[in-house]
């Protein structure tokens, strides 16, 4: 487990709520940390969808803040990108993917965070039994994998570092979120 710091949070209640979803993904990474290998692979799904989600609404925040938080703005991010988001409504997880690639908001040398990103979209669609996109394979066992499963922890930790290395909010507007907990082991611990 290790924390990461709230302070890039525009929506206090959404940063609480990311809070309630870490504790969530807690007990599922204890319960499958001591379940046998046959039940380790059930708790994959809630676990990747749970993670998705939350880098769902990371980024449907920071465009809250860019929309809405007018007086304040949202560092390192220009005037002119500031402007062409606020003409555009941008309401849906692979607009908001799309818009971050596009102004490349996690300084990404490549296009491999974006595209894992859109990989976990994809993966929360599934919340969907029937599969109507015929997204990843027809058989959820080998859809929600181990493989999928750290790809999703290594995209939420990039995304919540990333965040607040480049947008914290300025010192007065910040302390209103705990901290975030993440229940596995750092993968990122010196790179951001």
């Amino acid at each position: 487990m290790f924390k990461v710091k709230s302070d890039f949070m525009g929506n206090f209640k959404v940063g609480d709520n990311i809070n309630y979803n870490l504790k969530i993904l807690s007990l599922l990474y204890d319960f499958q940390s001591n379940s046998t290998e046959g039940k380790k692979v059930l708790l994959n799904k809630p676990i990747i969808i749970i993670i998705a989600s939350i880098c769902e609404v990371i980024l449907y925040d920071l465009h809250i803040r860019i929309t809405c938080h007018t007086i304040e703005g949202v560092r390192n991010i220009t005037q002119s990108i500031i402007n062409i988001i606020r003409s555009k409504k941008i309401d849906e997880f692979n607009k908001y993917i799309a818009c971050a690639k596009k102004h490349d908001f996690f300084d990404a040398n490549d296009s491999q965070l974006y595209e894992d990103l859109d990989t976990l979209r994809k993966l929360r669609n599934r919340i969907h039994i029937q599969n109507l996109k015929n997204h990843f394979e027809p058989d959820e066992e080998k859809t929600f994998t181990y493989a999928h499963k750290i790809m999703a922890e290594k995209t939420l930790e990039k995304v919540l570092k990333q965040m607040l290395a480049k947008y914290s909010r300025a010192q007065g507007l910040t302390g209103y979120v705990n901290n975030f907990e993440l229940p596995w082991q750092e993968h990122f611990s010196n790179r951001y």
